[in-house]
């Protein structure tokens, strides 16, 4: 099976994008702080949030300057990536920690939250 995970969310923060080296290449990356939304059944056919999680999301590349020109803290994106474990030393104890993080390869701007968009056409009236 393979490693792939795909939720939608709000982001937390800011975006800021930082430039690192990688094997002697300088590269465009992001951490995204995104909050995914959990739905349950309601039982009348519809469904209603019972939760949700907090994921940091890594940008690489092309995309993640694209991400710091399009998103702001509050925008709502789907990720589509990879789960990666990374492991550090907590700061204050010393001890070995690990977590999950999702490595996107793909990111979409949702406008799911959207409920309408209207579109008036101007009056021949006004434009004569």
């Amino acid at each position: 099976m393979p490693n792939r995970f795909e939720g939608t969310g709000n982001l937390g923060d800011e975006i800021t994008v930082r430039n690192v080296v990688v094997k002697g290449d300088e590269q465009k990356v992001t951490t995204l702080r995104v909050f995914f939304d959990e739905y349950k059944s309601d039982g009348n056919g519809g469904y209603e949030q019972s939760g949700g999680f907090w994921m940091n999301v890594t940008v690489w590349g092309r995309r993640a300057e694209q991400a710091g020109n399009l998103l702001n803290k509050g925008s709502r994106v789907h990720v589509i990536g990879r789960l990666v474990e990374q492991q550090w030393k907590d700061k204050e104890t010393g001890a070995d920690r690990s977590g999950f993080i999702v490595e996107a390869d793909e990111l979409y701007l949702s406008l799911a939250r959207v409920d309408s968009v209207t579109y008036k056409a101007k009056n021949n009236e006004e434009n004569q």
